[in-house]
């Protein structure tokens, strides 16, 4: 894809964004405090405009590690070693060496390890600067190699709320909401671009100047992908799945006998090819992370294309059909134990499919950006039913967490959740990539400022790990 289309009539916005974005940036300035005692004195403007660029950023980011803005900080840290050539070596060391400690202060550990860990194995160039950065990447190794991986106590929690992007307020009204984003703790706003009516291209206008502005005030922004259902996305025929629902029952929104849904099957290399297109546009639209939805309905193994299936009868060198596998049983004993077999290997096989979907999308964000993060939406019941989460929802939560290589944000209800969190933290091995999401609801006559100021509360409850909020309504809202 080439730069995003933006027109000549939406300067406007762009313009009035940049403005705010400097207003927030004042505004969030009362608490500055002397740059970090370790730091290197940092050299005078010179007549380089390249240069002097790549300075006033190292300044930035140091001016957000002072203010606390540590998503801020990480961002334009990780800016400045991404875009310094190598014989920078000793302002290259002190900018490494902060981006770790920003990751430590936002509770990213194995970031914060991946960044000293580059830090201390590598060139130096002779610079006793940059040598006595590395020895202190060493000595802060050797520090968090103690921390205990699996134990919620060491994670600083962090909280992101989530809103549809037609739900977002009016642009003279961005500094002030992320204003009272900021004094209830949130750290990220997750964006969820579809059903707006603005139109692609809007929506990813908005999602820029937006990403722009809370930037500035230390916030990461996401963007919501709805790979299952396919909302926002002009759906094609062809890549529609069926379902043979048992017994002539409705399920799922299928209609008996296999008629085409209106959900997609993920597995359609076409489909596919949007997902990654729309997660690419938004990564340059600023995102810096993707979060990927759940399936909202069961029924994942029933679902099928005929081109999916088709690619796993070819596979396995079998020769079947989708009512022989997935149809009304038929046959003896012997021929239901052959059935039952192969209706686990297309479980598995098709939910292999959906994690290959989810490292394609995490090696897009690494291209984009490699402090990028991808978040996997998953079932609170597949946790305590494995087998029914992969069959009812495609999710297997060790290959989705290990292979993805993403972060895990559990859907559950009540006051199982520290336990469930403990449980998926005992599963996949740990516990400092794992969300839980919280359902907030709001009445559609509240305004956006009020109920912001009422999630505070919600935050405020001491229940570990991170958090992701996201409402609940009458309404549009999700």
């Amino acid at each position: 894809m080439g730069s995003l289309p933006f027109t000549s009539g939406q300067l406007l916005v762009r313009g009035t964004a940049v403005a705010l974005s400097l207003a927030l940036l004042c505004a969030c300035s009362t608490r500055l405090a002397p740059s970090p005692s370790s730091s290197a004195p940092l050299e005078q403007i010179h007549d380089d405009p390249a240069r002097d660029a790549q300075l006033s950023l190292l300044r930035e980011a140091h001016r957000a590690f002072a203010q606390e803005r540590y998503p801020a900080a990480a961002l334009f840290f990780r800016r400045f070693v991404d875009s310094t050539p190598p014989p920078r070596a000793p302002q290259s060391a002190e900018a490494r060496w902060w981006l770790g400690r920003s990751y430590e202060q936002m509770g990213e550990y194995r970031a914060a390890m991946v960044e000293f860990r580059a830090l201390a194995t590598g060139e130096a160039g002779g610079d006793s600067q940059a040598q006595l950065y590395q020895q202190q990447a060493l000595d802060r190794l050797d520090q968090l190699r103690q921390i205990p991986g699996g134990s919620l106590a060491t994670v600083a929690r962090q909280v992101a709320v989530g809103l549809p992007l037609s739900q977002l307020p009016p642009v003279s009204a961005w500094v002030a909401w992320l204003q009272a984003l900021l004094k209830i703790g949130v750290t990220t706003v997750l964006l969820d671009p579809a059903g707006s009516d603005q139109g692609n291209d809007r929506s990813l206008e908005t999602i820029q100047a937006f990403a722009g502005v809370a930037h500035l005030a230390g916030f990461s922004v996401w963007g919501a992908l709805d790979l299952h259902q396919g909302r926002g996305i002009a759906l094609r025929p062809e890549w529609l799945s069926r379902s043979l629902a048992k017994n002539g029952a409705v399920r799922n929104g299928h209609e008996p006998g296999g008629t085409p849904a209106m959900l997609p099957d993920p597995l359609h290399p076409d489909y596919q090819a949007v997902i990654a297109e729309r997660a690419i546009m938004l990564l340059r639209a600023g995102c810096d992370g993707i979060l990927l939805r759940t399936r909202e309905t069961q029924g994942f193994a029933q679902d099928f294309s005929d081109g999916s299936f088709q690619r796993f009868a070819s596979a396995f060198g079998l020769t079947i059909t989708p009512q022989q596998l997935l149809g009304d049983a038929a046959g003896g004993e012997a021929m239901e134990y052959d059935r039952e077999s192969t209706y686990w290997r297309w479980v598995g096989w098709k939910a292999r499919g959906y994690a290959t979907v989810a490292v394609r999308i995490r090696r897009l964000i690494r291209d984009a950006n490699p402090a990028g993060r991808l978040l996997i939406e998953v079932h609170g019941s597949t946790v305590s039913e494995p087998l029914t989460g992969l069959e009812q929802y495609g999710e297997d939560l060790n290959d989705l967490f290990q292979r993805g290589g993403g972060e895990l944000v559990i859907r559950t209800e009540g006051s199982k959740r520290p336990a469930l969190l403990e449980q998926v933290a005992q599963q996949v091995g740990s516990s400092d990539r794992l969300w839980l999401v919280r359902p907030v609801t709001v009445p559609d006559t509240t305004p956006l400022a009020e109920w912001t100021e009422g999630l505070g509360a919600v935050t405020l409850e001491e229940e570990g790990g991170n958090q992701l909020l996201l409402p609940r309504s009458t309404g549009s809202l999700p």
